[in-house]
């Protein structure tokens, strides 16, 4: 590329809770070009050039309906940017980059696989460009504003049980959360119309079963009046 050459790209951070393992895995692609062929990195698409996206919305819908991602999400959110002449060895680049979540289990292509957040935002497992960089970034929004809103319940689809909200936000703050605070939340989330109780019941810890709530406002987040920190 001529000196001159500039590239800006979408990359998008997705993350699934897998209950198996009570962690949250993220989404990385195997590149098949240069430069760094056959490595795992975030999935993303070059947004100057030859492209229709009238704005980085539609960039990051021509993401997720690409093989590269591939199906629907619960959430999505930009979290920042991040640009110099060293991070892409072809040129000066940059990168919008996103949160998103997706609630269930979807079918992966060749190319495709989770991977444990929590390793590559410590480096544990090494990306190309910044990409170890971009993904501490999200975690750390993830965390932050999981402290003060209901996003830990995007994981969890559209009907879930109480212990299985306490669940979440204790995966994703990284630390255990009291039982009563959780349930104190989803009693605002219902009052404010966020969930209702559905009268059906799912078996829970031990087989016991857990009566469950089913979300009113899909894809809609709630910001509470106190924190998880206060």
């Amino acid at each position: 590329m001529p000196l001159s050459a500039y590239l800006h790209t979408v990359d998008l951070c997705v993350l699934f809770y897998c209950r198996a393992s009570a962690e949250l895995k993220l989404l990385l692609n195997k590149r098949d070009a240069e430069p760094f062929a056959g490595h795992w990195a975030l999935p993303g698409v070059v947004v100057n050039g030859g492209v229709q996206d009238l704005s980085l919305k539609d960039a990051v819908e021509r993401l997720r309906a690409s093989d590269k991602v591939g199906f629907k999400l619960a959430w999505s959110e930009q979290v920042g940017t991040v640009g110099d002449a060293f991070r892409d060895p072809r040129c000066w680049s940059s990168s919008t980059y996103y949160l998103a979540i997706v609630a269930q289990a979807v079918p992966l292509a060749e190319h495709q696989a989770w991977f444990a957040l929590e390793a590559v935002a410590d480096g544990s497992i090494k990306l190309p460009f910044d990409h170890n960089l971009i993904v501490a970034a999200v975690q750390e929004r993830l965390l932050s504003k999981s402290l003060y809103s209901s996003l830990p319940l995007m994981f969890l689809g559209n009907e879930f049980s109480a212990p299985e909200a306490t669940t979440i936000f204790s995966v994703v703050l990284a630390r255990p959360v009291m039982k009563t605070s959780v349930r104190q939340r989803l009693l605002k989330l219902t009052e404010a119309g966020y969930l209702r109780e559905t009268g059906r019941k799912k078996n829970g810890d031990g087989g016991r079963p857990q009566a469950t709530v089913e979300v009113l406002k899909p894809g809609d987040i709630y910001f509470f009046d106190r924190s998880f920190a206060d």
